[in-house]
């Protein structure tokens, strides 16, 4: 035990005083938080102000175009003169012409631009008033609905609130969303990542023939396990560090902007008293009304991150170990990184199918395909912390957590075996067959 102790420590220490460690611990929280960052500030961001000149040869939409503060609709006589003007001003970023046609509707309309492409924010807001506008004249003109009852209709806006019935607890499937791809995305790269350093070290140092000066003192099983738990530590103190640094993070920001964190409570306050009918329509027209970051922090709010962290630290433990252990076998195997690519393959492979199956896992939690992939232990290191936002059922985790607690000494018993007979193993080729006869002559 003393001589793994050794190692566990040599490997350890040997990878956190490198500064890369501390450049890697840092820069990941922030780039996480960028990624999801940037686009909340590019969203909230004003945008560059847009005029669209309209062309309406079949007279229909006269003054139906709104403006707002972003884009300005302006009429232009003739399909010529507006072309002149967006060439002669770069005010103007498109023209629209509405063509008449031989029907009473028209079926066509055209974008014109020169340059660069309108924004999608301003191709959809010319399809959707082209749209409404079209439905304003068929149910006012072919239905005869009044202008009052059209605006009375078009006016009416409905927001679908997902609620678990038994916690009364909002479901923020979007948040849900995005924490379960970020935490998938955290065990995947670590699994991947650590356990790579496992099996480099292990073939570096067969390379080298260090390994040989080694295992005169400390048994082959011995320094595999040490090189094993040592690597993870290096893992789970990185994650530590990254939950300090959010926590620190949260905390300015929540320093920063106190009165977004007391506007979401506010949120779900009205949420809990429009669904008892408190005032409803008041209460729910200022839900509806209420900015998508504000309704964000709520759903942050609402996340049970204890839980997470402790199913995280659990997850992360097992599917270290049962691919690490796997990786320091291989590891023994090569010594050349084209033989690596060959055994290295099959272990990868579950680990980019469940990837591949990510966005099937986030569109149904529960469904058959995600509740499988999180029972196979190849899978469900990163399938289950995908489903662990939304909710998963106790025995579904237990069962979950007990298989890959039978699968890791199960891989450590072969990759053990397996690292004793081959890291000794020099200029030999070894094949799968090779692999299978050391099983069946011990």
């Amino acid at each position: 035990m003393k001589k793994i102790l050794l190692i566990i420590s040599r490997e350890y220490l040997s990878r956190v005083k490198k500064k890369s460690f501390w450049i890697l611990t840092i820069v990941v929280p922030l780039l996480l938080a960028a990624l999801y960052a940037i686009p909340i500030y590019m969203a909230m961001k004003p945008q560059e102000k847009s005029t669209v000149l309209v062309v309406d040869d079949t007279g229909l939409f006269g003054g139906a175009f709104k403006s707002s503060k972003e884009i300005v609709y302006r009429s232009a006589g003739s399909l010529d003169y507006a072309q002149r003007r967006m060439e002669e001003e770069d005010s103007v970023s498109a023209v629209l012409y509405i063509p008449a046609r031989e029907t009473t509707i028209p079926g066509d309309a055209f974008l014109y631009y020169t340059g660069d492409v309108p924004t999608a924010n301003l191709q959809s807001n010319v399809s959707e008033q082209l749209q409404s506008h079209i439905r304003t004249i068929i149910l006012q003109d072919v239905y005869g609905i009044t202008q009052e009852e059209f605006d009375q209709v078009n006016a009416t806006r409905i927001k679908l609130h997902t609620k678990d019935l038994k916690t009364g607890k909002d479901g923020f499937l979007e948040v849900k969303m995005a924490i379960g791809l970020v935490l998938g995305l955290i065990i995947f790269f670590v699994v991947l990542t650590f356990g790579g350093q496992v099996m480099t070290g292990v073939s570096e140092e067969k390379t080298s023939r260090i390994i040989e000066v080694i295992v005169s003192s400390v048994k082959p099983f011995q320094l595999m396990m040490g090189k094993v738990i040592g690597i993870g530590l290096v893992g789970l103190t990185q994650f530590v560090l990254w939950i300090a640094l959010s926590m620190v993070g949260l905390a300015g920001i929540q320093a920063a902007n106190p009165d977004l964190f007391e506007a979401a409570k506010s949120r779900q306050n009205m949420t809990e008293l429009a669904t008892k009918g408190t005032d409803a329509v008041e209460q729910m027209q200022a839900l509806n009304e209420a900015p998508v970051v504000t309704e964000m922090v709520q759903g942050l709010t609402a996340i049970d991150f204890p839980l997470i962290i402790a199913m995280f630290l659990v997850y992360f433990v097992l599917g270290y170990f049962f691919y690490a252990t796997l990786y320091a076998g291989v590891g023994a195997l090569v010594d050349s990184d084209t033989n690596a690519q060959q055994f290295s393959l099959p272990i990868t492979i579950p680990l980019m199918l469940v990837m591949i199956m990510m966005p099937a896992i986030i569109n149904e939690p529960s469904g058959s395909l995600s509740v499988w992939l999180s029972m196979i232990p190849f899978t469900s290191p990163v399938a289950m912390m995908i489903r662990i936002p939304f909710g998963v059922p106790v025995w579904q985790a237990a069962v979950s957590i007990g298989i890959l607690l039978l699968f890791v000494p199960l891989n450590t018993w072969v990759a053990g075996h397996i690292y004793k007979r081959g890291i000794l193993l020099y200029g030999k080729k070894i094949t799968y067959k090779d692999i299978f006869s050391w099983f069946k002559t011990n």
